[in-house]
């Protein structure tokens, strides 16, 4: 799965929520006028069928947008919390990660010795490193934000040496 930040999940939400509430509004719009005018010239029982079901989707719609609306508005406190921790990671991965740091301290817990040469190897005994170091750092930090950080700060750090 992709890590999708809470900025990301507000902004979905509140498209959404703008959408599905239109869609519920012109529908139900549409049934009410449907209802009345009989355009159709259906019969008693299938126009009120048609007309309830119909209504009934529409509404569930402009309910599903509002949860949506709602949702939006809890996402963006999320989103502003998300950013601070994402800020103080970056500044203390630019202080204490440095590529020559990174390089000469990724052996230090393992019993393997000789030097990678493999870029792939390379790239994901670093990435472990830094993980290790975060983690540590920052103790109650999600999993899958670290993991998306480190993607972006490993290039920042080492360039496209993969």
């Amino acid at each position: 799965m992709v890590y999708q930040s809470s900025a990301q999940k507000a902004e979905d939400n509140q498209s959404s929520g703008i959408m599905l509430i239109t869609v519920g509004t012109l529908g139900l719009i549409g049934d009410i006028f449907f209802l009345i005018k009989n355009p159709l010239n259906m019969p008693m029982f299938n126009k009120y069928l048609t007309c309830g079901v119909m209504g009934a989707l529409f509404v569930l719609f402009f309910v599903m947008g509002i949860l949506a609306v709602k949702s939006y508005k809890i996402f963006k406190g999320k989103a502003a919390e998300e950013d601070t921790v994402f800020d103080k990671i970056t500044g203390w991965c630019e202080e204490e990660l440095k590529a020559e740091v990174i390089d000469e301290h990724m052996y230090d817990d393992d019993e393997v010795y000789e030097k990678l040469t493999d870029k792939e190897d390379l790239y994901f005994k670093r990435t472990e490193y830094i993980k290790k170091r975060i983690e540590k750092q920052f103790m109650n930090v999600d999993e899958e934000l670290i993991d998306s950080f480190i993607d972006g700060f490993y290039t920042k750090v080492f360039g496209d040496e993969n």
